[in-house]
């Protein structure tokens, strides 16, 4: 079904607004995890690393930052590329939900995810989250179309999501399940899974060339997030996941939810049955709610816990909320005038009370030139340091190598035997960058004691301090 010229406006308008609401504002001080990522664009273009993350991190993201930087050197662009990629989730989320409830419910799901807060403020960070969303959305959208090319194409962007972040492999589960709704949909599945081998394979070569594995980096994420991060317990999710979806779209969500379990009971009572899942929505919710609770649980199995890593769920939560909405503007149109005014109006009052927020980017500052403590003290060793100097820390190494460009090491893998191990690892002249603990924000070690500490500090002649700040010390290290 062809949109009207209207409909293609208001989507082109919604979209517009959506990718300016991500790329403002235009930052210049960037945190531990986006620093990581900008830093591993910088060694794809340069072809040298002074430090990166290739070996627990994915790579598309920074593959997009290192393709925008080539044509526009600025540190700015690394914004505007987020916001194209994370836009992509807006329009790939309206053509999915269209194609599966209806042109009321894509352009719901299209606003849900442009607006939200939590959406806008995960699109902005330079993450992997929201970029992996895109994708997965891109993906289902391709495979509910017909033809090899399609399914094919499903499996490219597929791999591309995995890519981007690694967790993205669980959307297996939904695939299997909607062949599970449909067995005619099995030919699909080996074409996806050929457009994701094909993806992935050179990726994997590369793996095993530079790591001496294929799934290295897989591996490592992994035992990062379950050895070397430090636990939360399961009520973390449970506590958090509310704070990801305005109460709208939580009352949407439930409604519909509660709508879908009566239909399939009714149709269980009546024996009635569709033939397809493109053909039959109830089919297609109660697909997506068995993978977003599967993908729930495997969350709560892996000990280290970040709210963002919950942000699939809102493919779940926002298709099956934007079909709940359609229904009860379905309902509200067969209704008298005066109950149509009053629910016109409490759409206008959450409109404005949940989404009205993300609109006032829109007239904020352009530019935020806030300078973070880490970035200014990495500004301090570039200016005071040489390109022979290396740099060492235990914490935010990633913002110290990106905003002083220099050879950066992370002390880190090493606080376990830290008395025994360092002189091994810290064999270069350069500086030590300790950040006063208690000081520091946030922090996800094991055991947030880091090492070196101030007692191992002042009896080691090798480091010398040279300046302070006030989160951090940054000492002359000088091997002996």
């Amino acid at each position: 079904m062809r949109l009207s010229f209207d409909c293609r406006y208001a989507l082109a308008l919604l979209l517009a607004l959506a990718f300016a609401i991500r790329v403002i504002p235009l930052t210049y001080s960037h945190f531990w995890d986006e620093a990581v990522f900008l830093q591993d664009a910088r060694v794809i273009l340069e072809g040298h690393s002074t430090y990166d993350e290739f070996f627990e991190r994915p790579p598309l993201l920074s593959i997009v930052y290192a393709g925008g930087l080539a044509l526009w050197n600025n540190l700015y662009v690394a914004n505007v590329m987020q916001g194209l990629v994370t836009a992509l989730a807006v329009l790939f989320g309206f053509l999915y939900v269209r194609r599966s409830f209806g042109a009321t419910a894509g352009f719901c799901a299209a606003f849900l995810l442009a607006f939200a807060p939590y959406f806008v403020k995960t699109s902005h960070e330079l993450m992997t989250d929201m970029p992996a969303v895109a994708l997965m959305l891109a993906a289902m959208w391709l495979f509910d179309m017909t033809g090899a090319r399609a399914a094919f194409s499903a499996g490219v962007a597929y791999g591309l999501a995995v890519e981007t972040r690694f967790t993205s492999i669980f959307l297996a589960l939904y695939f299997l399940l909607e062949a599970g709704f449909a067995p005619e949909r099995f030919r699909r599945l080996v074409w996806l899974g050929l457009g994701a081998a094909a993806t992935l394979a050179p990726y994997l070569i590369w793996l095993k060339f530079r790591y001496g594995a294929f799934l290295y980096p897989f591996v490592m994420a992994r035992r990062i997030v379950e050895e070397w991060t430090a636990p939360m317990p399961a009520q973390f999710y449970f506590q958090t996941v509310r704070g990801i979806f305005p109460p709208s779209l939580w009352a949407l969500f439930a409604a519909a939810v509660v709508l879908l379990i009566l239909t399939w009971a009714r149709r269980g009572q009546s024996g009635d049955a569709a033939e397809s899942v493109n053909g039959d929505p109830l089919k297609r919710q109660t697909s997506l709610l068995v993978w977003g609770l599967a993908f729930f649980l495997y969350m709560l199995s892996i000990p280290h816990k970040e709210m963002r890593y919950l942000l699939p769920l809102a493919i779940p939560v926002v298709a099956i909320g934007a079909a709940g909405f359609a229904a009860l503007a379905a309902w509200f149109g067969r209704r008298p005038k005066g109950l149509q005014v009053a629910g016109a109006l409490l759409a206008a009052f959450f409109l404005v009370a949940d989404y009205g927020a993300s609109f006032m980017k829109v007239v904020g500052p352009l530019e935020d030139r806030t300078e973070l403590p880490e970035v200014r003290i990495a500004r301090y060793l570039r200016e005071h340091s040489t390109a022979s100097d290396t740099l060492y820390a235990a914490h935010e190494f990633p913002v110290l190598a990106f905003y002083s460009q220099r050879r950066t090491v992370s002390l880190l893998p090493i606080q376990g035997e830290f008395d025994l191990r360092w002189r091994e690892l810290m064999t270069q002249p350069g500086y030590f960058v300790y950040f006063l603990p208690n000081r520091i924000v946030e922090i996800h070690a094991v055991d947030p004691a880091l090492k070196p500490d101030q007692e191992f500090l002042a009896t080691h002649p090798e480091f010398v301090p040279v300046e302070s700040f006030p989160t951090a010390i940054v000492y002359r290290y000088t091997p002996s």
